[in-house]
């Protein structure tokens, strides 16, 4: 009973981190975004915004498979630390903490879902 409210309690992070970053690397996309006019602002190219963009949506959907959770997971940690340094850069560290919240869930999925993710890459004996 136990490891199925724990494993419920993971499909639940899971699909919460999943649903923010594929609306978020999604909205991206868009060159009349609040996300356009913050990454003008923080000097980064158009293309390194669309980047990030595909790098979130690839993130969010690859939660949705136990074996790539690990990966997507890892993708969003990347972006989240990213993010935190462009705060810090610009004088604004405070800032930060809105990135605090997905970082610590990416990092609870990737420690539970790393299992199944290097389970997956043991070549198989006959």
């Amino acid at each position: 009973m136990q490891k199925k409210i724990g494993m419920a309690a993971l499909w639940i992070v899971t699909l919460f981190l999943a649903w923010i970053f594929v609306r978020q690397g999604w909205s991206k996309f868009d060159d009349g975004s609040g996300w356009a006019r913050a990454f003008a602002h923080w000097h980064f190219p158009v293309w390194f915004r669309i980047a990030i963009g595909v790098i979130e949506l690839a993130a969010g959907l690859l939660l949705l498979w136990p074996r790539t959770a690990f990966v997507g997971a890892g993708l969003i940690v990347v972006v989240m630390l990213g993010a935190m340094g462009t705060h810090a850069w610009w004088g604004h560290p405070e800032q930060a903490f809105h990135e605090a919240m997905p970082l610590t869930l990416a990092l609870i999925v990737a420690f539970f879902r790393a299992k199944a993710t290097f389970a997956s890459l043991r070549p198989v004996q006959t």
